[in-house]
């Protein structure tokens, strides 16, 4: 073997290190948001998304107290938090119904950030990394969202035109013209209200009111600059 060939092979050796380590650090850090947990933010949690995040031993009474006040079904109960080698059955196969929960239990971590609205595609993104990177695909992704639907955990997917997939997390009602505008961003992830007005041929008003109940729901960040002017951008619909 030659020195090049050694030097490469040493490089590659630390870069996959380096990303085990990563890897492992972001799991650590999402266990540590979904275990700093006290009774009235998993009450808070139950109430706004209908999920108990029952992680710690010493809640196990304020969890099935808060189970019962807000009928939360045992489908909605996250006792265990799962790792990628959770995805793998006995066989070594995928299972797409711990796909589901992995997936569930990350956007749960990231529910600031995204709203809880988030494409197909980035479900995948989400979900492929770590022992997951290069074992799923995209349909394993749908498969697995689709059975967290039938199971009533996720309250709606939709498909918008051109086969785009878009997948509600948590129960958030969105009216026809909120719907109308998911669409026109999804492409670039975000808009201007004059884009909105001139795309959709809406009276600004009408426009206004639609991109405002989106940011109180979370699915849209307004951000105003004097480079840029005044924008809402959609983290879960995230350009490409």
């Amino acid at each position: 073997m030659g020195l090049r060939e050694l030097q490469k092979k040493m490089k590659l050796k630390e870069e996959m290190q380096k990303k085990k380590a990563q890897y492992e650090m972001e799991e650590l850090e999402s266990k540590a948001k979904l275990q700093k947990m006290t009774k009235e933010k998993l009450a808070e949690i139950a109430k706004k998304h209908g999920v108990i995040i029952a992680l710690d031993d010493e809640l196990k009474d304020e969890v099935e107290e808060i189970k019962k006040d807000y009928e939360i079904k045992e489908t909605n109960v996250i006792r265990k938090l799962l790792t990628e080698k959770d995805v793998f059955n006995k066989w070594n196969r995928i299972d797409h119904e711990q796909l589901g929960m992995l997936a569930y239990q990350r956007v749960m971590v990231q529910k600031e950030e995204t709203g809880g609205l988030m494409l197909l595609t980035d479900v995948f993104d989400l979900v492929n990394t770590g022992e997951l990177r290069g074992e799923i695909e995209i349909d394993d992704v749908e498969k697995a969202i689709k059975k967290l639907r039938k199971k009533n955990i996720i309250p709606e997917i939709k498909k918008l035109e051109g086969d785009v997939m878009t997948i509600s997390f948590f129960p958030v009602q969105y009216t026809s013209d909120q719907s109308e505008i998911l669409k026109f961003v999804r492409d670039k992830g975000y808009c201007t209200l004059a884009e909105v007005c001139a795309g959709l041929n809406w009276p600004e008003d009408r426009a206004l009111r639609a991109l405002e109940n989106l940011q109180a729901t979370g699915v849209a960040r307004y951000d105003e600059s004097y480079r840029t002017g005044k924008k809402w951008y959609f983290p879960g619909l995230k350009k490409k």
